[in-house]
């Protein structure tokens, strides 16, 4: 099961020099990566306005296991889906 956050929620993110996420402040709180699960890039709603993003499934210290994506025309880092 898993819940999907609409809108997706901002987060402040910290990632390596390959832009793979390394840890993040979400609902003050701070998540360290421990695992990606998944990489992925998705040209979303490209016929309305574009939505270009990269997207990851990653497994945090705090027992989380999300999927955060990074806009990549605004640079801005968010968490889409929490897995149950």
């Amino acid at each position: 099961m898993t819940r999907l956050l609409i809108p997706a929620e901002r987060v402040t993110l910290e990632s390596d020099d390959d832009g793979v996420p390394i840890s993040f402040a979400w609902r003050g709180r701070k998540h360290k990566v421990v695992e990606v699960v998944e990489r992925w890039r998705a040209d979303a709603e490209w016929w309305r306005v574009r939505q270009w993003r990269e997207c990851f499934t990653v497994a945090t210290n705090t027992h989380l296991l999300l999927t955060i994506y990074r806009d990549l025309s605004r640079g801005e880092w968010y968490v889409q889906r929490i897995f149950d």
